[in-house]
């Protein structure tokens, strides 16, 4: 089994409905996400793999052993959004210029294209979870918006997870 671990520079990122098929990429209609905090890095990262060994009481080592893989998750904080973009990624209310959310946490289900600064693109064909909140106020403070989503395999025709 091999581990996943990749830290890109973003020039953007993008943002649509779950793809299903690899033949879908091309005609997604992506919208632009908030810019990415320190230094425009998000990270991609899977899983320790689950393990399990099967003894026996005659025997003190194993006499089988089991893996299975744990899937990706993609993390990282926006910043500088937009109020347009706050109601994207976190739902609420624009009424002019202030935003108003609630208390619920919007679980999204989307795929994410995220092109690279060399012009490499990575696309995630389907991921869900959430965008935070993380308002630090007062000299220097920055309004940030962490997210964490877990990949998930494309469709059950389509069995991916990222392409790069």
């Amino acid at each position: 089994m091999e581990n996943i671990l990749l830290k890109a520079r973003v020039e953007k990122m993008e943002m649509a409905d779950p793809i299903t098929s690899e033949a879908a990429v091309v005609s997604a209609a992506w919208g632009v996400l908030p810019l990415t905090l320190r230094d425009d890095m998000v990270s991609i990262i899977e899983g320790e793999p689950e393990e399990s060994e099967v003894f026996s009481h005659e025997n003190d080592a194993a006499e089988d052993y089991d893996i299975a893989g744990t899937g990706a998750r993609l993390t990282g904080s926006f910043i500088k959004a937009t109020r347009e973009q706050l109601v994207d990624i976190m739902d609420g209310t624009k009424k002019g210029a202030k935003f108003a959310k609630s208390a619920k946490l919007l679980t999204l289900e989307k795929a994410f294209r995220i092109t690279l600064r060399g012009g490499d693109t990575i696309i995630i064909p389907r991921a869900k979870g959430a965008v935070r909140t993380e308002i630090n106020v007062g000299h220097g403070g920055v309004s940030k918006f962490p997210f964490n989503f877990r990949l998930l395999q494309a469709s059950p025709e389509w069995d991916c997870t990222i392409m790069w």
